[in-house]
This record gives structure tokens, sequence and C-alpha cells, in this order.
């Protein structure tokens, strides 16, 4: 295997683990961590780092260690407003545009949900197929860069469902959420499809609220 692909897989390895919060805001990564953990050298090292701090996941300050970026909540606020924003029309569309298949897809997904629970599972298992059914709405109205975009825009927003998911566990209410979800979009009423999305999308601050002024206050910028 060559250094660049070491390096590659090494980084995706690392913003893999920091998405899903093996690696908690705040914690320190170090160079010497990597190369360590790894067994590369100091200068792929440094250029992983680099790389994550340009993604925003890695903060580093002059003279000391680098470590995981803290959560904005101001930003995560704002991502959600935009995601409510979007999604009340993306799915508004959707209704316009939804077919057999489209149908078939959405209860398909919540069928994988309903299995999901009834095992022991890995929260990102549950996590992707959250996203997936997200991802239904946009790839069907075309509007997959919208999506990816999201996608790139979202450090903050996607660590803080995680946070939700892991930490909560309250994996039961999430589906019930997107089960009314569907059910709304199925029976093409707008007015409640409207109500429920932005209710299910501010649903995490309200379940971590708590949790975000106790247990994990250090995981937030304090601003």
């Amino acid at each position: 295997m060559s250094v660049k692909n070491t390096t590659e897989n090494i980084f995706e390895e690392l913003k893999e683990k920091i998405m899903n919060l093996e690696y908690k805001p705040g914690q320190i990564i170090t160079e010497q961590e990597i190369s360590k953990t790894y067994g590369v050298s100091r200068t792929p090292s440094r250029d992983i780092l680099g790389k994550l701090n340009s993604m925003g996941l890695v903060e580093s300050e002059p003279f000391k260690s680098s470590y995981v970026s803290l959560l904005d909540m101001d930003i995560i606020k704002q991502s959600i407003y935009m995601r409510v924003v979007l999604e009340k029309q993306i799915i508004k569309d959707a209704i316009e545009m939804m077919n057999d298949k489209f149908i078939a897809e959405m209860e398909y997904n919540l069928k994988l949900q309903e299995l999901i629970l009834k095992r022991e599972f890995e929260t990102k298992e549950f996590y992707e197929l959250d996203c997936q059914l997200h991802k239904l709405w946009y790839e069907l109205t075309k509007n997959m860069f919208i999506w990816e975009q999201l996608e790139k825009a979202q450090i903050h927003y996607k660590r803080f469902k995680m946070l939700d998911i892991l930490e909560v566990k309250n994996f039961k209410a999430i589906y019930e959420d997107h089960k009314e979800l569907v059910d709304a979009i199925k029976e093409k009423n707008i007015v409640k499809v409207e109500k429920l999305i932005t209710e299910h999308l501010y649903s995490g601050i309200k379940r971590l609220q708590s949790l975000i002024q106790g247990e994990f206050e250090s995981y937030f910028n304090k601003k």
C-alpha cells in the first residue's frame, strides 16, 4: 500500500471516529498518537491533522496540542433551521412527484428501522437508516446536490445528532417520528408534514437540553 493510500485511509478512519464520537469533542489528538497508533511517520500524521483541521473537525493552537473541535450550539441551531426550511419544501415537492416505488422505498426503510430495534445493533446502523430516509426525499426531487452540500456543511449538526442517538438512546421515539412522517406524506397532508418535520428536527435539542447544560457541557463552545 502506498503512503498516499495509507494517509488517506487513516484520515478517513479518524474522520469517521470523530463523527461517530469515538473521539469526543475537546479530546486531545496528537501527531505522536497518530504515528504510534497507525505506524506512520510524523510527516503524514501532520498532514492528516491538517486535513482534519481544514474540515473543522480538529482545532490547533500554537505551541499546544491539537484537539477535536467543540460543538457550536449556534451553528447547530442554524443547521437545524436550514434543514427545516429546505425539507418542508423538498417534501412538498416529493408529495407532488411520489409514485409507488418511492412509497415502497420509504416503507422498506421503516421496516428496516423496526427490525433493527428488535436486535442488538450498533448506533451508526440506526443513524445510517435515519439519514437514508431523509435522503430519499432529495433523490426523488432530484436535489442530490443540495443533499451533498448539506452533508459537507453540517459537521457540528451531524455530531450533535450522533450525540443525541448515542447518549439518549431514544431510538423508538425517532422511529415513531419517522413512521408518522411517512404516513403524513402518503396522505399528502402538507400541513401535518410541516408540523412533524419541524418537531422531528428540533427534537434532539429538547432531548439533550439538560445534558448540554450538565454532563456534556464541556463538549460545547462557551460563547
